[in-house]
């Protein structure tokens, strides 16, 4: 996904949609990893004192490229055999990281708000 206003767009809808759920002070930066074919990841960084940044690296050759050069403990090895499809998500302790085809549904704002609530905890159980 080499379109940077249809990631603009998805990040600024995902970070709208994510802010009302977090602490007063923590902000929402964004590390894009664009690729030249098969979608970008989207590296999300959480925390207090965190400005609303985003910040674009350079363009990969494939999205498994792009994740070797994110530090992450969800894969490892040889990723260039890996192949995503759909929206992926890995999530560490301040971060969330996405990563999405180039399916002009996983880039829309209905995406934006599925993958929110991918990540959002659902209480189970519990009195009534």
């Amino acid at each position: 996904m080499k379109d940077k206003k249809t990631i603009q767009t998805y990040v600024n809808n995902f970070r709208r949609r994510l802010s009302p759920h977090l602490k007063p002070g923590f902000g929402i930066s964004c590390t894009v990893h664009p690729a030249e074919k098969d979608g970008a990841i989207l590296e999300f960084s959480l925390g207090p004192s965190i400005e609303n940044t985003d910040e674009y690296e350079e363009i990969n050759t494939t999205v498994s490229g792009a994740l070797t050069s994110i530090p992450q403990k969800a894969f490892g090895g040889n990723l260039e055999g890996f192949r995503f499809t759909g929206t992926n998500v890995i999530m560490e302790k301040d971060r969330i990281i996405f990563i999405k085809d180039d399916s002009p549904s996983e880039w829309s704002d209905a995406a934006a708000e599925r993958d929110l609530v991918k990540i959002l905890s659902k209480p189970s159980g519990g009195a009534k």
